[in-house]
């Protein structure tokens, strides 16, 4: 696809995030404290600007949700799984669909070790593999030609601290069982996976997740080159 002048969208968590660009009511994490902490301006600073800028496309709809994870979970907050298709249904404008649908999604869902596929008896919506499947076939109903990237969180570093290591099993499970799980989901319902796990330079991040401007160049860079773009 040639991607100049086309509409982006994108599907995130707090990663994703940035004051003035995501719905009224979600949960940001990129707000004034914490863009300044981390040198980021305005879009052209987060890894989707860049991404977007550097293709030459346009942003249509922002829809990230800081804390949000893209399975259900009783005690977080109503409406910001991704599997709904309350979020789902938001990512174009009006009469304006988007061309392409970034998914940078799962952090979240591996820092709470939400099962990878339901236990006997259990919902779907409740396991990371039948969410995000269920989140795939929400946008493809919705956007039926839109391009979809799935892309898998990357490996960050706490920035300034170089003995400081990635926790693979913050949540309990490996990261790698998510990233195996959203690359099947991709290829079983026809969307493109990226995998931006296998970055060769570490994100720089203020906390260990949440990249800096730096960071955000880096998995923008990550991200193209496993794209080939």
């Amino acid at each position: 696809m040639d991607y100049k002048g086309k509409y982006f969208s994108v599907v995130g968590d707090s990663i994703s995030t940035l004051l003035g660009y995501i719905p009224e009511g979600y949960a940001l994490y990129y707000d004034e404290n914490n863009k300044k902490a981390a040198g980021i301006e305005d879009m052209s600073d987060t890894w989707w600007g860049q991404i977007i800028t550097r293709l030459g496309g346009r942003l249509l709809k922002n829809n990230s949700w800081s804390g949000s994870t893209v399975s259900y979970h009783a005690e977080f907050t109503p409406g910001s799984f991704a599997c709904l298709d309350s979020r789902m249904s938001l990512l174009g404008d009006g009469d304006i669909k988007p061309d392409v649908i970034m998914i940078y999604m799962g952090v979240n869902d591996w820092a709470s070790g939400t099962p990878i596929f339901p236990a006997e008896g259990q919902p779907e919506n409740e396991s990371f593999s039948g969410a995000y499947r269920i989140m795939l076939d929400l946008i493809k109903g919705h956007y039926p030609e839109a391009e979809i990237w799935c892309i898998s969180p990357a490996v960050s570093v706490l920035r300034g601290a170089a003995d400081w290591e990635f926790p693979y099993c913050l949540g309990g499970r490996h990261l790698d069982e998510y990233v195996e799980a959203i690359k099947n989901a991709a290829e079983d319902k026809n969307c493109i996976f990226v995998d931006a796990n296998k970055n060769e330079i570490k994100v720089d991040a203020l906390d260990g997740i949440h990249p800096d401007k730096n960071g955000m160049k880096t998995l923008a860079d990550t991200i193209l080159k496993m794209r080939g773009l």
